[in-house]
């Protein structure tokens, strides 16, 4: 199997697949509604939507994201291969994020399996 460059359609594609197939997720899915919309400056806007027991990853924008995260293409791909922490960034002034992050904090163990489902990708990533 080739090895999607990251933010590339490909990319978001193997995103997707890894995020259905990921069985915790989708029971995730089925009691959580969160959707988080992703903007790379120069770049993608992609978003993870979490209902009705099912996960997906899709590029464009989300229809009504619960937060919305931007940042430049550097600080994307640092977060992406595990250099650069999000709340790190998020310090630093490198990912500014919008919208309400009280159900990030309540969901906090659908946001550590999203991160499993990266790391999946990732290791397949140029």
């Amino acid at each position: 199997m080739a090895q999607p460059v990251p933010f590339s359609d490909a990319w978001i594609v193997a995103l997707d697949e890894a995020a259905r197939a990921h069985d915790t997720l989708c029971d995730m899915a089925s009691t959580v509604t969160l959707s988080l919309e992703y903007r790379v400056a120069d770049g993608p806007i992609w978003h993870i939507t979490l209902a009705d027991g099912e996960a997906r990853v899709r590029t464009g924008s989300a229809t009504e994201p619960t937060v919305t995260f931007s940042t430049d293409r550097a600080t994307a791909l640092g977060m992406m291969n595990g250099y650069i922490d999000p709340l790190d960034a998020v310090v630093a002034g490198g990912l500014s994020m919008s919208g309400d992050p009280r159900p990030l904090v309540e969901h906090h163990a659908v946001l550590a399996t999203l991160g499993d489902v990266f790391g999946a990708v990732r290791t397949r990533t140029k």
